[in-house]
């Protein structure tokens, strides 16, 4: 859990108990996890990443049932970490179709144990009534300003370089538009440094803002005039997309993960290949000069977000699953205390009679 998000629940009053989680194979750790979940009677354990998922395999063998979350395309690569989703836990929870498709196929794991449940937002919180000028008048750009944001972390796979690249091609020729950049960096702040020297290289220090790690992410949708997700791969199902669309701004994303599944070219977005610098650029500007196809994409989009990224519906999918999950493994219970308590005794042995001589 990153000391962020930390900080937030503990903000929010969420009961949290830190745990290091540096190494996959911690046996204090593991004993740790199993001592809480004995003491305040967990159901389900829900595992979000490699690390996690391996200190609580001694659990699940010990029948807590656990879920998996899966949300980039990355390979897995190693055998074993095909096994840790093959035997290591109850179901895998899917963001996107193609996660499942991949694992089907490259890893032989039963369709039955994947559900894909894809990503939801906060319609509330996420939506085109939201105060367009807040955040421009926290940066001091006006309301004439062309705003192209992209928000996620800061790492190699989400593309910022080719972004960095399209924005020196859109700049020539407009200007007056200013990128934001908003994000952590992951693996520390050398990263963020890679970006802030390829953004000074391209002369675009006064037209790109870095903001960092933001929880007013809601604002910043609001003040853009798009969103730009520029991904080379690994994504499978961008939270930011539906972010987007539920702001009602128009998307400029790559065809990853389950972009091809959402944006229909030219109605509800524009779709360009990955790693592709110039298309990003030329589709970038295309909504600048387009305002008829900009808000035709970005009320499109809206529409497309009411109907499919209700954040409630979502919820109840995945409670669906826990639920059955945690049902499941009480009737086992039921089932191994039934036959410990009715089996037979077993028949004592009749010594052999002893005959007379």
């Amino acid at each position: 859990m990153t000391s962020e998000v930390l900080t937030k629940a503990r903000e929010l009053g969420t009961p949290v108990v830190p745990m290091s989680l540096k190494h996959r194979i911690n046996p204090f750790v593991s004993l740790r996890i199993w001592i809480f979940c004995r003491r305040n009677r967990v159901d389900l354990i829900k595992s979000y990443s490699s690390k996690d998922h391996w200190l609580c395999l001694p659990l699940f063998l010990c029948g807590w049932p656990v879920t998996r979350a899966r949300c980039i395309t990355d390979p897995l690569g190693k055998k074993n970490r095909a096994f840790i989703y093959r035997h290591g836990c109850a179901k895998i929870v899917a963001d996107a179709q193609i996660i499942k498709k991949e694992f089907i196929e490259q890893y032989g794991i039963a369709p039955e144990k994947i559900e894909v449940i894809g990503s939801a937002v906060d319609l509330t919180k996420f939506s085109p009534t939201r105060d367009p000028m807040k955040f421009r008048r926290e940066v001091g750009l006006s309301a004439e300003t062309p705003i192209i944001a992209n928000i996620g972390m800061i790492r190699p796979d989400k593309g910022q370089f080719n972004l960095v690249e399209a924005a020196r091609i859109v700049l020539h020729q407009r200007p007056d538009a200013r990128f934001v950049f908003v994000g952590e960096a992951t693996g520390g702040r050398s990263r963020e440094k890679w970006v802030r020297r390829a953004i000074d290289r391209a002369g675009l220090n006064g037209n790109v803002l870095m903001m960092g790690y933001r929880w007013d992410t809601p604002d910043i949708l609001a003040a853009a005039n798009m969103v730009v997700i520029a991904s080379r791969h690994t994504e499978a199902s961008p939270i930011v997309l539906r972010e987007a669309f539920a702001s009602g701004r128009p998307v400029v994303a790559t065809r990853v993960g389950d972009v091809p599944e959402i944006i229909v070219h030219g109605e509800n977005g524009l779709s360009v290949q990955p790693n592709d610098s110039n298309a990003l650029a030329t589709a970038i500007l295309l909504f600048l000069s387009d305002e008829n196809l900009a808000a035709r994409c970005a009320e499109n989009g809206l529409r497309y977000a009411r109907e499919h990224f209700c954040f409630d519906r979502m919820m109840r999918s995945k409670l669906d699953v826990d639920l059955a999950l945690v049902e499941a493994s009480r009737q086992r219970r039921v089932r191994v205390q039934g036959r410990a308590e009715t089996a037979p005794l077993a028949p004592i042995a009749s010594p052999e009679p002893i005959l007379p001589d």
